[in-house]
């Protein structure tokens, strides 16, 4: 039987009569999955419950958050053992090399805004209208009665920025505006946060970045734009690999682009790929390749020969783009 999905009151009540938990976030953590992670735990800590936070992945450097050096880096060995399992801003089988300890929690709730379905997990909560899973978050910390505070200001607020694009993409509204307004009367400081997200980068990625923008390659006037970065690039560089999921952002730029694309080799053979569009539903087209996220901003891991990957998604991109149809699914 296919189960229903929760409402945010019944996650608040678990919340509420349990005392155990574990906060995990997604794999090559971003803002929002930081700022839902460290918001939802200082919240839990107010109301004395016992929580810790975990990652798979480093975070990135840039960032000095209240709470980011309580967050555990773990290898692939997660043992939950009693303590409830959170898992924010993704599917829990998005959590990375920890996904299967996560996935064994003898209780898992789930709470995104990505537009996916159901998914597992014993209470789950997927608002894909919310501009981010920290506002989220915000709404969830109102239903428990916990106030707010700089800590929790900053990571839910830096959270919103991160996945608002700095209040400009599409899913910035009157909403996030006034939510925004009311963090930052808790003592946040925007200007602050907009730099370590946006602007704080080494050298070693402004030279990276200027190698990938001069191999940029386009097909269909324009309309499909993309950079792709291997492994030896990354090396080439000092470059973590992990830390560059903003490099589409870059891409997306080209006046007359529909669809953005960068393709990312974390590792020899895994590829990371990341999609961004201004209309064009590109979530069809992760999805297509095993992955997920919004329908203007999504993504997917492949593993594979690089320039073989490259070429198939860039082939199925351009097929996409003229006719609006898929391929069989890869696999």
């Amino acid at each position: 039987m296919k189960l229903p999905m929760n409402s945010l009151e019944e996650i608040a009540h678990f919340l509420s009569i349990h005392d155990d938990f574990i906060i995990v976030g997604h794999e090559g953590p971003d803002p929002d999955s930081l700022g839902s992670m460290l918001g939802l735990f200082f919240g839990l800590r107010k109301l004395g419950k016992s929580c810790r936070l975990v990652s798979a992945d480093p975070l990135p450097p840039y960032l000095t958050w209240p709470g980011l050096d309580q967050v555990e880096l773990l290898g692939e060995e997660f043992h939950p053992g009693e303590s409830t399992v959170i898992v924010v801003d993704c599917e829990p089988s998005r959590t990375g090399k920890i996904a299967a300890g996560v996935l064994q929690a003898k209780r898992l709730v789930n709470i995104d805004h990505h537009e996916r379905g159901r998914g597992v997990g014993q209470l789950v909560y997927v608002e894909p209208a919310e501009a981010a899973t920290s506002v989220i978050i915000y709404r969830l910390l109102q239903r428990l009665q916990v106030p707010l505070d700089r800590e929790i200001a900053t990571a839910l607020y830096g959270g919103i920025v991160g996945d608002t694009g700095g209040f400009r993409h599409a899913n910035t509204n009157s909403e996030v505006f006034r939510i925004a307004g009311e963090l930052l009367d808790h003592g946040v400081e925007p200007a602050k946060v907009a730099r370590e997200i946006f602007s704080m980068q080494s050298l070693g990625f402004l030279k990276l970045l200027g190698f990938a923008l001069s191999n940029l390659q386009t097909a269909q006037d324009g309309k499909l734009v993309w950079m792709a970065v291997s492994h030896e690039d990354f090396q080439r560089f000092d470059v973590d690999p992990e830390m560059t999921d903003h490099l589409v952002s870059y891409a997306r730029m080209l006046d007359g682009a529909e669809v953005a694309m960068v393709f990312r080799e974390v590792s020899p053979g895994l590829v990371r790929l990341g999609l961004r569009a201004n209309a064009v539903d590109v979530a069809s087209l992760a999805r297509h390749f095993g992955g997920g996220g919004h329908r203007l901003a999504s993504g997917a891991t492949l593993q594979g020969d690089f320039q073989e990957i490259v070429a198939q998604v860039t082939s199925t991109a351009q097929r996409y783009l003229l006719t609006g149809e898929l391929n069989e699914r890869h696999s």
